[in-house]
């Protein structure tokens, strides 16, 4: 199992500049590797490969002192981060989406880069990590890490500095007997509505910060474009989405341990949420931040031992959980009334205990098949 840990870098001015160099340089290389595809294409209907910008890559260490300067295996992360980029574009072309050519990046949006485990070292103990040619940075932590470093990605965050640590954390626990199993069904007003009635709700995070979002926002535009007070103005309103952030996910995270420590099958919707945030409720459903809830629930579940079953979410709300039968209802009718059992509870708990059957029939389905 992967595993990425996040924690802050403590760096000194020193070590800020030189890593605010070296993403600058970075961005340089990206941007010079992607006009050479381009102009490749354009002249001579030709590609060029990562492998081949990287030779001309070392040509060009030996040619300006700029270049040798740096630790040659963090200059070639450019070439790697635009060759999955190439793939990504070929690989939506291929499926007819919209296939979303590679950009240049300014220096504000190239903010981070990435060391393999051959080129950084990890002290879990002293709470340092020690990247090549970078030297030693001290990072602060509030959990213990665990596993095989594998790789590190440094990110720049406002005025902060991040590493994600990824980590090999062994194989996944044997699954633990279904004793006690639950459905979720996920919504806007309440967020988490689950199978045996109880409800978590949803705090509207960005609703919360309205306020402050619109006086940061107008201050910003009231700004001269240039300016070192408009810097600062990015700078608080980053810092105010940030805070937003930091507490969506904490509060998921929450959720999340909650329902992993009290339940042995976790059964909730397989929803599209990229078809579902192109229509009118795309912003609510973006601070509710399903996404980020179910990936939190299926990684901590793989971690212990149980299981977290997707199922289909066609009808779950229109199905009665009680006889089976379907009773077709719009959006606005937040109340379920059978009419063939008399079953009348609210939608959202009938469609947790329909996605808790689905999922229970899933896994006698999953244990049949490996037996």
């Amino acid at each position: 199992m992967i595993r990425t840990y996040t924690t802050r870098l403590k760096v000194t001015r020193k070590q800020n500049t030189r890593l605010e160099h070296l993403l600058s340089h970075l961005c340089e290389i990206y941007n010079m590797a992607l006009e050479q595809r381009k102009d490749m294409w354009m002249q001579f209907h030709t590609s060029i490969s990562q492998y081949d910008q990287q030779k001309e890559l070392t040509e060009l260490r030996t040619w300006f002192s700029e270049y040798e300067e740096l630790p040659a295996v963090i200059e070639r992360d450019p070439l790697h981060r635009l060759q999955l980029a190439f793939n990504g574009f070929y690989r939506r072309a291929k499926k007819e989406e919209n296939p979303g050519y590679p950009r240049f990046k300014s220096i504000t949006r190239y903010d981070s880069f990435s060391v393999d485990s051959q080129n950084f070292k990890l002290d879990f103990i002293g709470n340092q990590i020690s990247l090549v040619g970078l030297g030693t940075f001290h990072y602060k932590t509030h959990f213990k890490m665990k596993g095989e470093p594998k790789q590190v990605h440094v990110k720049r965050c406002g005025k902060h500095w991040q590493a994600q640590v990824v980590c090999d954390i062994g194989a996944a626990l044997e699954k633990k007997p279904v004793c006690n199993a639950i459905g979720i069904d996920l919504g806007l007003t309440t967020l988490v509505t689950c199978s045996d009635g109880t409800e978590i709700e949803n705090p509207r995070w960005t609703k919360q910060e309205s306020d402050k979002l619109a006086e940061t926002n107008r201050s910003l535009s009231r700004k001269k474009r240039g300016s070192n007070n408009r810097s600062k103005a990015k700078e608080q309103l980053r810092h105010c989405h940030q805070r937003i952030k930091g507490k969506r996910s904490a509060y998921l995270h929450g959720i999340s341990r909650q329902l992993v420590d009290s339940y042995d099958l976790i059964a909730y919707e397989d929803l599209k949420i990229n078809n579902m945030v192109k229509f009118h409720l795309a912003k609510s459903i973006l601070d509710a931040a399903w996404g980020e809830l179910i990936y939190q629930l299926k990684y901590k579940a793989e971690e212990a031992g149980i299981s977290a079953v997707a199922v289909n979410p066609r009808n779950t709300s229109q199905l009665c959980s009680g006889c089976g039968r379907k009773v077709p209802k719009d959006l606005s009718q937040r109340i379920h009334t059978c009419p063939f059992c008399g079953l009348v509870i609210g939608r959202d708990l009938n469609a947790a205990r329909n996605i808790l059957d689905r999922g229970m029939r899933s896994a006698v389905f999953s244990t049949r098949g490996s037996n």
